[in-house]
């Protein structure tokens, strides 16, 4: 049915602070439990901005293939490899996600039931160009041991596209999280693909106000399509003691009850430490640099924090959120967040707009026009 490539070509990452250079790095076979997908969009998100500069928490060894978010079809099948992690059935042409592979023998697998903390996790994204284990690439090689999920048929590819990163990372954090308490009040800090996933959430789980701090204005609108009661644009309120007023103002002058840091930015950790309410809960999912700034702990004792970090997500999550796509997509523009659509060998573009803030969710797109009108039809059915 479909083709299988000698090579492919692929943008790498091989000095840090450098553009992307395009490659063509030779396919691997597809063995037992394997799978060779065609890669159909690749979101670019901040942790990419954060990858190619250097200045991630761990940096993954050059040259790396970058790329953690990608929605793929199937192009070839290993032996065994007959069903996804919901049960569902596979086959040569079927639109795929998955997750980071973990080894499943570990402790964080096995004892803490964690395996986003898994001690020998096969990671997409951030591997060496010749596995072909990332999304900036027409092509991408699925291990044996990586859990899969196929995309549901309702569901167009750019509603899919934010389940690879952003939104499967939100439903991981709220379960850590414990979900919401009934009509708390939550606000989220930043404003991009997590913030504006994370304000669906709320919305979705029944907070009473739902209050998103961010810029810039387009990021914000889509904001309150997507459940927000109200918006505070940085751009326009500058301050942080102003936006503190502004938030008390909205939830009775004790403040939230639940803050979601989703912005990345170090400052944001303490503006949230601020205004939150005592005793909340501050869901912290957005810091991935190395940054660093003074914090006064005093602040999480003295008003009986609960903080509770949370990165990435495993294969349930992924389930979970297309099912939330598949059930909610006539509700929500979800193919709203993606903005621009870009060439694999404008990926350099891509990573320069997201970082100057210009995009929601850039996307590498490598579909053909026949598959950009299949989207476009599933689009239809709504």
């Amino acid at each position: 049915m479909f083709e299988i490539p000698a090579t492919s070509r692929a943008a790498v990452l091989e000095e840090y602070g450098q553009p992307l250079r395009m490659r063509d790095i030779p396919v691997p076979p597809v063995g037992v439990g394997e799978m060779l997908v065609k890669v159909m969009l690749a979101g670019v998100c901040g942790t990419d901005v954060h990858q190619s500069r250097g200045t991630l928490t761990i940096k993954p060894p050059l040259p790396n293939l970058q790329g953690h978010e990608t929605l793929g079809r199937i192009l070839a099948l290993g032996e065994g490899r007959v069903r996804d992690a919901g049960g569902e059935a596979l086959k040569v042409g079927d639109r795929i996600m998955w997750a980071h592979a973990d080894c499943g023998a570990c402790y964080w697998c096995q004892i803490a039931r964690t395996p986003v903390l898994c001690a020998s996790r096969q990671g997409y994204g951030f591997a060496h160009p010749s596995m072909l284990r990332g999304g900036f690439s027409q092509y991408e090689h699925i291990t044996a041991a990586t859990q899969v999920v196929r995309v549901p048929d309702e569901v167009t590819d750019e509603e899919a596209i934010g389940v690879g990163c952003a939104f499967r990372t939100v439903v991981a954090g709220y379960e850590r999280l414990g979900g919401l308490g009934f009509q708390d009040n939550v606000v989220v800090l930043g404003a991009g693909p997590v913030g504006l996933y994370s304000a669906l959430m709320a919305a979705e789980s029944g907070a009473r106000e739902v209050i998103v701090v961010g810029a810039p204005a387009r990021r914000l609108a889509l904001a309150r399509k997507w459940g927000a009661a109200h918006v505070i644009d940085i751009d326009e309120m500058r301050d942080p003691a102003e936006r503190q007023r502004a938030i008390l103002a909205l939830t009775g002058g004790r403040g939230p009850e639940v803050v979601v840091e989703c912005s990345g930015v170090p400052a944001a950790f303490n503006e949230g430490l601020e205004m939150i309410q005592k005793g909340g809960r501050f869901l912290v999912m957005g810091q991935t640099s190395a940054n660093t700034l003074p914090v006064a702990p005093g602040i999480i004792t003295g008003k009986g924090l609960t903080v509770i970090g949370s990165v990435s997500a495993s294969i349930p999550h992924f389930y979970k959120a297309l099912q939330f796509v598949k059930t909610r997509r006539a509700k929500y523009p979800l193919a709203e967040l993606v903005t621009t659509r870009y060439p694999l060998d404008r990926v350099n573009d891509a990573l320069a707009a997201m970082a100057a803030g210009r995009e929601i969710k850039p996307v590498i797109d490598n579909r053909s026009p026949a598959e950009i009108e299949e989207s476009l039809a599933r689009g239809a059915l709504a």
